[in-house]
């Protein structure tokens, strides 16, 4: 699948404001086969908070298309534009932590248990 995402307004709960994060005016792009979803920070906040009702997304404004086709870029749009964040996996998803342990006595094949 591949997924075009904008936000017009307010703030998108799923990336946070600053270095490799979402803001109005912004989009993203991820192709078939591509990393996405929550960065690290978002991550990491969602699984610390508190779980209760919460009311979220409000004053925002966002759009996504999706598509089981590659989406294809210009070269301007990938060299010229000077908008391509070059970092945005590491800024996103480098500092992402490990939260599980293999259960102990578990075989193993890859990643798969058995």
């Amino acid at each position: 699948m591949s997924e075009f995402m904008g936000l017009i307004a307010g703030a998108y709960d799923a990336k946070k404001r600053g270095k490799g994060g979402f803001m109005p005016g912004g989009a993203s792009l991820h192709n078939v086969m591509s990393g996405h979803g929550p960065d690290a920070a978002s991550y990491e906040g969602a699984r610390n908070a508190e779980l209760q009702p919460a009311l979220v997304g409000k004053g925002s404004c966002a759009f996504m298309f999706e598509s089981c086709l590659m989406v294809g870029v210009t070269e301007w749009g990938l060299k010229m534009c000077k908008k391509v964040q070059e970092y945005y996996n590491e800024e996103s998803w480098g500092g992402l932590k490990v939260h599980w342990k293999r259960p102990e006595g578990a075989n193993t094949d890859g990643h798969l248990l058995k």
